[in-house]
C-alpha cells in the first residue's frame, strides 16, 4: 500500500474523503472507488477506538491510505490513533505554534517526540516487528496534519506552518470565510487572497496544504478543485461518506418514485 507521507510530498494530485459511518464495508467501497485516502472521523463520527481500528483494517484491505481525525489535541488520543495503524492523524482546533508543537511531539517516539512507547501495538504488528526498526520507521512515516481553525488560527497561520516536523495543514474555505467576515462567500477576493498567501507560506515551509470540498454537485466539485489546482494546490477531500450516500439516495429515490396522481 502507498505511504501517505510520500504521496503528499511527491504526488501531483491526491483525493480523499471523510469516513463518518461506522461501516468497514462502506470504507472498502470508498477504497475501490478512485480515492487515495480516507479520514476516519472520530471527532464527528459516532464511534470509538475499537471501531476505528476495524475501519483501518478495512482501509488496508481496500488499499486506501487511512488517516484518523482525533477529537481533540491530546497526546493519548494521537498515540492511540497511530497505535491502531493509521498512517497519519488530523488534529483539530489548532490555533498556535504551541498547539502545533504539542500535536507533532505526541506523534513521534523519543528522541523526536514524546509518544508513549509500547512494542505490542497493531502498528508494530504486535511486536512481531523488531522494535527499533518500527520506531524509526514510524517517526519517518507517521504523518501529522493540523486543522487550523478559528480567527486566532487564521491569524497565526505563518507561525503554525513553520513548526518543525509538520507534514501538512488543512484549512476549510468555509471556516476561513467566516473568520474573514464574508461567511459562505467562498469566491470572495478576501478568501482567495488569503489562500494565495497560505499557499506561499506552505511552499516556503515545505508543508503540504489539503483543501476540503463539500459540494454535492459533481461538476461544481470538479470545477472548484480545478480552480484550487490552478492556484497550486494538490491535495483534496470531497464530501463525506454520509453526505455522498444521503445525496445519492435522495436523488435516486426522488427520481424513480412515481409522481402523485393528478386529481
Amino acid at each position: 500500500m502507498k505511504k501517505l507521507n510520500t504521496e503528499l510530498k511527491t504526488s501531483h494530485f491526491t483525493l480523499g474523503t471523510w469516513s463518518q459511518c461506522a461501516s468497514p464495508e462502506i470504507l472498502e467501497i470508498i477504497g475501490y472507488s478512485n480515492f487515495d485516502f480516507t479520514i476516519i472521523d472520530t471527532e464527528h463520527g459516532y464511534f470509538g477506538l475499537e471501531t476505528a481500528e476495524n475501519l483501518v483494517r478495512a482501509a488496508e484491505a481496500a488499499q486506501i491510505m487511512p488517516i484518523v481525525r482525533v477529537p481533540v489535541n491530546e497526546p493519548h488520543m494521537i498515540m492511540k490513533a497511530l497505535d491502531i495503524g493509521a498512517q497519519g492523524v488530523i488534529v483539530p482546533q489548532i490555533t498556535s505554534r504551541e498547539g502545533a508543537q504539542k500535536a507533532i511531539s505526541a506523534a513521534r517516539y523519543y528522541p523526536d517526540g514524546t509518544r508513549g512507547a509500547c512494542p505490542c501495538v497493531r502498528a508494530g504488528q504486535h511486536h512481531v516487528r523488531e522494535w527499533d526498526h518500527f520506531a524509526r520507521r514510524s517517526n519517518i512515516e507517521s504523518t501529522v496534519i493540523l486543522l487550523i481553525e478559528g480567527p486566532e488560527g487564521m491569524t497565526n497561520v505563518r507561525e503554525i506552518v513553520s513548526t518543525e516536523g509538520l507534514d501538512a495543514v488543512m484549512i476549510g474555505p468555509f471556516d476561513l470565510s467566516v473568520s474573514l467576515g464574508v461567511g459562505g462567500q467562498l469566491d470572495h477576493e478576501k478568501v482567495t487572497s488569503f489562500f494565495l498567501n497560505v499557499i506561499g507560506m506552505c511552499r516556503d515551509a515545505g508543508v503540504e496544504l489539503i483543501i476540503p470540498n463539500f459540494d454535492l454537485d459533481q461538476e461544481k466539485a470538479r470545477i472548484a478543485i480545478e480552480r484550487w489546482r490552478a492556484l497550486g494546490c494538490k491535495h483534496f477531500t470531497v464530501g463525506t461518506d454520509k453526505l455522498l450516500f444521503a445525496n445519492y439516495m435522495k436523488q435516486f429515490g426522488g427520481h424513480v418514485r412515481p409522481m402523485p396522481a393528478q386529481t
